[in-house]
C-alpha cells in the first residue's frame, strides 16, 4: 500500500511533465476551419484561420488538371521571388497561373490564409481543391473549393494589331447564280455583286459573352482594305471564339462580264482573287454586374476580294429535261 501510494504521488508530480512534452503534439496538430466552400462567381474572398502556427498550404489542383497549380511566389513587400508550386509554409503571396481564372493566395501572418479569386469567366462552376497540413506531412487534409459561374461580359471594342500576318493571294471558283432560259440568250452580269468575305477567329479564353439585348455578342470586322495596315472597318459581324463568320458584299466599281446561254439551267461559275491575312486583336469586354474590364488575345484570319476576273457558263441540259 505505502509503494502504491508513492506511484500515484509520482504520477501527480509527472502529470504538468508529461503535459509540457506533449503539448505541443495537441496544441499544434492542424484542424482546417472548413472542408468545403462555395465562392461569388464575380469575385470573392475567403479567409481561413487555422488553430496553430505549425501549418502550411502544400498544394493547389483540380479534377481536370493533371499537375498541381503553380505560380509566382512575391514576399508581402512584393518582392518577387520566382516560380514556385503552391507551398505557402511561411509569410507570403502566391499568384496562380492558370489562365483564364485569376487565384492568388496570400498567407499575412502565421494564422491566417487568405484566397482571393477573380470573376468566374464560364458559364460552369469552377472546382479547385487545397491540401493543408502540418509542416511535417503527418497529416494533411483537403478543403474543396467551387466558385460559381459568373455574370458574363459584354464586349466593349476590338482593338487591331495594325501589322497583318502571313499576307498573300489566291484565286478562288464559287457558283455566282444559276440562271434559265428557253432559247440562246445572252445576258450581262455584274461579277463584283455578293462577293464573299469570311473570317476564322482564333481565341485565348473560353468566355462567357452575353448578348446585348436579342443580339449576339458582336465585333467590328476588320477593313478589308490593308493598304495603310490593319484598321477597324464598318461593318459588324458576330464574334467566335473559334469557328467561321461571313459577309457578302458588293465591290465597287462594278465588274460587267457578258456571257451567251444554251437553253436550259446554267450555272455562272465566277473566278476571283482574294486577299488573305491574319490580324491580331485584342477583345475589350466589362464585366456585366461589376463593371470590372478584361481583356482577351486572339487572331482572325480573314479572305477579302480584290479583283472579280472573270465567269464563265456551266450548261445543265434542256429546261424540260431539269424540270421532269
Amino acid at each position: 500500500m505505502k509503494h502504491t501510494c508513492n506511484y500515484l504521488f509520482l504520477l501527480l508530480l509527472l502529470l504538468p511533465l508529461l503535459h509540457a512534452c506533449n503539448g505541443d503534439v495537441f496544441v499544434d496538430e492542424v484542424k482546417v476551419p472548413l472542408t468545403e466552400a462555395t465562392l461569388d462567381g464575380d469575385g470573392d474572398t475567403l479567409t481561413l484561420r487555422f488553430n496553430t502556427s505549425e501549418w502550411q498550404l502544400s498544394n493547389v489542383y483540380n479534377k481536370e488538371f493533371t499537375g498541381v497549380f503553380a505560380g509566382t511566389f512575391y514576399t508581402l513587400d512584393g518582392t518577387d521571388m520566382g516560380r514556385t508550386n503552391c507551398l505557402l509554409d511561411g509569410k507570403g503571396k502566391i499568384v496562380v497561373d492558370y489562365a483564364p481564372y485569376e487565384m492568388t493566395f496570400i498567407r499575412p501572418n502565421d494564422r491566417e490564409l487568405q484566397i482571393l479569386l477573380g470573376d468566374n469567366p464560364k458559364n460552369e462552376p469552377f472546382e479547385f481543391i487545397l491540401t493543408v497540413g502540418d509542416k511535417n506531412y503527418f497529416q494533411q487534409e483537403e478543403i474543396r473549393i467551387t466558385q460559381q459561374p459568373g455574370s458574363g461580359y459584354v464586349i466593349d471594342r476590338i482593338e487591331y494589331d495594325p501589322v497583318p500576318k502571313d499576307v498573300h493571294t489566291r484565286i478562288e471558283e464559287d457558283n455566282y447564280l444559276i440562271d434559265c432560259t428557253d432559247d440562246p440568250v445572252t445576258r450581262t452580269y455584274n461579277l463584283s455583286k455578293r462577293m464573299r468575305r469570311s473570317f476564322t477567329f482564333h481565341g485565348d479564353a473560353d468566355l462567357y459573352l452575353v448578348p446585348t439585348g436579342d443580339e449576339p455578342p458582336t465585333i467590328i470586322a476588320p477593313a478589308a482594305d490593308i493598304s495603310q495596315g490593319v484598321k477597324p472597318g464598318t461593318d459588324r459581324i458576330e464574334y467566335y471564339r473559334y469557328g467561321y463568320n461571313m459577309l457578302f458584299v458588293d465591290m465597287e466599281p462594278p465588274v460587267m462580264r457578258t456571257l451567251t446561254l444554251k437553253p436550259g439551267f446554267t450555272s455562272i461559275m465566277r473566278l476571283a482573287e482574294y486577299q488573305i491575312y491574319t490580324a491580331y486583336y485584342t477583345l475589350h469586354l466589362r464585366n456585366v454586374k461589376t463593371g470590372n474590364p478584361r481583356t482577351v488575345q486572339g487572331s482572325i484570319k480573314c479572305t477579302n476580294p480584290i479583283e472579280a476576273i472573270t465567269a464563265y457558263p456551266k450548261h445543265h441540259g434542256n429546261s424540260d429535261k431539269v424540270i421532269k
